[in-house]
């Protein structure tokens, strides 16, 4: 019996410390706390994929440069490249793009004094990210301005299941 009343009172108590991120997310306070990134399509003139390995001139994880500027010196912001996938019921809809994804980018973002962000592709000039959070959410990117132009987020169904899906042009 006093098992019973110790693991009811610890499934009790966890149910007590269950929070939700944005509305609509569901998360378990016993549940590890990951952010959702930030996530960047590169294309190049006509639509091509430029983080594709197959596109001639792509730009590899060792030629891309994440960072933003603290007190007169560089920091870098951690990264990561995923391949395409398969959304939607039973997985009918493909993401033909590969991503480059941060939720570092989107912890420095939604920050109180958020820095300067910046995205080095190759031997380019950097490009200034700003990014815009949707009011009252902490997770929710409202639209992302690449060296003030906004980036075209991505359309719904992706979005809803997958958010904070921007294409850069290059």
């Amino acid at each position: 019996m006093k098992k019973f009343l110790i693991v009811f009172f610890v499934v009790f108590a966890a149910n007590l410390g269950c929070k939700k991120l944005d509305e609509g997310d569901r998360l378990c306070g016993c549940s590890p706390v990951v952010e959702p990134p930030i996530t960047l399509v590169i294309k190049g003139t006509n639509g091509i994929d430029m983080l594709n390995p197959a596109t001639n001139g792509y730009f590899a994880v060792n030629n891309i440069k994440m960072y933003y500027q603290s007190g007169g010196t560089e920091k870098q912001v951690s990264f990561g490249l995923s391949q395409p996938f398969s959304y939607g019921a039973g997985s009918t809809l493909k993401f033909e793009y590969y991503q480059l994804l941060s939720t570092e980018l989107l912890t420095l973002a939604s920050s109180t004094n958020p820095p300067n962000l910046y995205l080095k592709l190759g031997n380019g000039e950097p490009l200034q990210l700003k990014v815009t959070m949707a009011s009252g959410q902490k997770y929710k990117v409202e639209k992302l301005l690449v060296n003030n132009v906004e980036a075209a987020a991505a359309e719904s169904p992706l979005k809803d299941m997958r958010p904070n899906i921007f294409y850069i042009n290059l």
